[in-house]
């Protein structure tokens, strides 16, 4: 005679089709968890940006004009020779669209020094920029477009000179940029020429961008939009952060 132990009525007799479900359930978590890890891994990988190799810095902003003490010079005044005891001033006639202009220089940064700088109320890529140092080293201006919140954009690539002590160079940007060159000039970032690498890395981070995930780069889905700009704001404030510059609005 069988004996059946009454502690085991509670036991579950799980039939073949149950055991399927069960397992096909634990499966099915198990992917879940390794699809996430597998996600997590690929958003903390090392970013590459396709940056340019070289930044193009222009064939110079210009040419100096005349030092301050001649009477060529339309950015200031000399004084002239005798005339009947009397000595008097001369002041030639600054260019055209230059005459308002206020080129005093109350723009610094560490690296740069003091610089004036002026735009022409006749063609907005000419300018006119006053240096108080000497440098071997570089300066140079981007064009760009500042937007109402004081945000900009570049429109073309520098142009550089070496910088004299207290003389005006006169000189012409740039609207090379594609899709841009409609935008108003209406600022200019100055900057060392050792500094351009770094500020285009931080510019260009958003078109740049790529990643595993995102085959269309920032514009795959709102994920990768994300990170792109998350990238970008990274690379720009290592940019503000390392670098002397000038950020100017000539006009509204």
């Amino acid at each position: 005679m069988a004996y059946r132990n009454p502690n085991k009525t509670h036991e579950i007799n799980l039939t073949t089709e149950k055991k399927d479900e069960i397992v096909g359930e634990y499966m099915k978590r198990t992917l879940l968890s390794l699809s996430l890890l597998l996600l997590a891994t690929a958003c903390d990988s090392p970013q590459r940006n396709r940056m340019p190799t070289y930044v193009n810095s222009g064939n110079g902003l210009g040419t100096p004009t005349t030092p301050t003490n001649t009477t060529t010079n339309p950015w200031g005044t000399s004084t002239g020779g005798s005339t009947g005891g009397s000595s008097g001033t001369t002041t030639t006639p600054r260019p055209a669209g230059f005459e308002n202009c206020d080129i005093t220089p109350k723009y610094y940064a560490s690296a740069i020094n003091y610089i004036g700088v002026c735009q022409s109320t006749l063609d907005e890529t000419s300018i006119a920029v006053k240096t108080t140092v000497a440098d071997s080293a570089r300066t140079c201006f981007i064009p760009t477009y500042k937007d109402a919140s004081g945000s900009s954009t570049y429109l073309g690539q520098p142009q550089c000179f070496a910088p004299q002590a207290n003389v005006v160079t006169m000189g012409q940007l740039f609207k090379t940029r594609p899709g841009f060159t409609a935008s108003p000039l209406n600022g200019v970032m100055v900057m060392k020429e050792a500094a351009l690498g770094a500020y285009f890395t931080c510019m260009d981070a958003f078109i740049t961008f790529t990643h595993p995930q995102c085959p269309n780069g920032a514009n795959t889905n709102a994920y990768c939009n994300q990170m792109a700009r998350s990238i970008m704001t990274t690379k720009c404030n290592n940019f503000k952060a390392d670098n002397s510059y000038i950020d100017i609005r000539l006009k509204p």
